[in-house]
């Protein structure tokens, strides 16, 4: 990001780094750099002298990270801290002189003691890789939460996908900032889902969450063959557990980011309503869904208040998913007409149109108010910034197959179907300034509006 001085002169704007790992806050120029070879030295115990190695190393940090997982951390190349302090036969040091280059304002790359350069940046904290934009762009971490199987992992991978297809006037791009994540969300969800016609499997509490990190430009332009946008934030996504939402330990490790997240994507099934049993009854989809004993949408919201997160004024969407499975039959119309704009799909002309979150918002409130409305009590009263959307990831039923001999939910529709996927998101995006919730003519008209009164 540029940023102009008072003296017209551009300097490149910095910001702070927060690790999408341990959640730590550093300034770019605390960076630490994994080593581009595996050479290192290493104390001999006998006579304390010091020999040169050509392997991979036990990075305590690394190591802390993955213990609280219950893992052993995979070796690697050496550790480089271009401001020292540090010990151990992890770290070398950097080659004498004229060692560190800088690129936009920002630490860019090293030379180590060896004469080997690097340019990956680790977390001085955990020693985890950080994305390669982390400091030259705003981050922010949007968190998906609710009970287990109101759909997360489902939405998590339609919206991602919705997101590279998005063609709405915002002339805007997502791409995976490394192949790793490109690699696996094609592997555990896109190609399952909009291939394969298959649900993704639930998360589970001992999996370790690797997060999935995005880089998402706006407003792009071509300028001289390359693309500058008006906006350029890394996004990062976590697939976790539902059920572990309810677990201290399981919040304070596999889903830290709940508690350091920016704003939040509330998810609710409608079969934890009071309109669940009738749903049940009248639709066999959703009695396949309807799981006895589950929590109520309140009690996971109790669940959420109890684990010390904060959220008070962060942006919060209140999801209903599943919303296919309200249009049923006519006696569900006493939740939402059968032309509700719940179901029909959402249009943004290259900003968020305010009058369709608020049409929506209005009737999934009124929906809650008749299905659950101590949920709704609670939600007003708990979140300063929040509204309500109604999506359905799929558009439509699923059937139970075999596959492998294992039961999977399959797409009865071949490919998800997705309607308003987008919509809770972006209007996340507008509350954070990523977007703009206003068109461009009424901008432009403010702006002038603005000069010709300052005269």
């Amino acid at each position: 990001m540029i940023k102009k001085k008072t003296d017209g002169t551009e300097t490149a704007e910095v910001y702070p780094i927060k690790c999408p790992y341990c959640f730590k806050c550093f300034d770019p120029g605390e960076v630490h750099f994994r080593a581009a070879a595996p050479k290192h030295y290493v104390t001999r115990q006998m006579d304390e002298t010091r020999e040169i190695r050509e392997d991979s190393v036990i990075d305590r940090n690394l190591a802390d990270y993955y213990r609280q997982f219950g893992r052993q951390a995979p070796r690697r190349f050496p550790v480089i801290a271009p401001n020292g302090g540090v010990s151990g036969d992890e770290y070398i040091g950097l080659a004498p002189g004229d060692s560190i280059e800088y690129k936009d304002g920002i630490m860019y790359s090293v030379r180590d003691e060896f004469g080997n350069e690097t340019s990956k940046r680790i977390c001085p904290f955990c020693h985890n890789d950080i994305p390669k934009s982390a400091g030259k762009v705003e981050s922010y971490t949007i968190a998906f939460a609710g009970d287990t199987a109101v759909g997360k992992t489902v939405y998590m991978t339609t919206l991602i996908n919705r997101l590279q297809l998005l063609d709405d006037g915002f002339r805007s791009m997502l791409m995976p900032l490394t192949s790793a994540v490109s690699d696996k969300y094609d592997t555990y969800y896109f190609t399952p889902m909009y291939k394969e016609g298959l649900l993704p499997e639930h998360t589970h509490v001992n999996e370790v969450v690797e997060p999935l990190i995005y880089e998402l430009r706006v407003g792009i332009n071509k300028v001289n063959g390359d693309n500058i946008a008006d906006k350029t934030v890394t996004l990062t996504f976590y697939d976790v557990a539902g059920d572990g939402i309810k677990n201290a330990e399981y919040v304070n490790t596999r889903a830290r980011h709940l508690k350091y997240a920016d704003a939040f994507i509330y998810m609710v099934d409608p079969m934890q309503t009071g309109a669940a049993q009738r749903l049940a009854a009248l639709n066999a989809n959703a009695s396949a869904d309807y799981i006895i004993g589950r929590g109520d949408a309140v009690k996971i919201l109790e669940s959420f208040f109890t684990q010390d997160i904060d959220f008070k004024d962060k942006p919060t969407a209140i999801v209903l998913t599943k919303s296919d499975l309200l249009k049923s039959t006519e006696t569900t119309q006493r939740y939402f007409d059968r032309d509700s704009i719940i179901y029909k799909q959402s249009e943004h002309k290259g900003f968020l149109d305010v009058s369709q979150v608020d049409t929506v918002n209005s009737e999934v409130h009124n929906f809650f108010g008749i299905t659950a409305p101590l949920f709704r009590k609670n939600v007003d009263f708990m979140f300063n910034n929040v509204k309500y959307f109604a999506v359905s990831a799929l558009g439509g039923p699923t059937e139970t197959v075999k596959v492998d001999g294992i039961d999977r939910k399959k797409i009865m529709n071949g490919i998800p179907q997705e309607i308003r996927v987008e919509e809770p998101f972006l209007w996340i995006l507008s509350q954070l300034g990523i977007i703009s919730d206003k068109p461009p003519e009424e901008k432009q008209n403010r702006g002038l509006f603005r000069k010709l009164f300052s005269k």
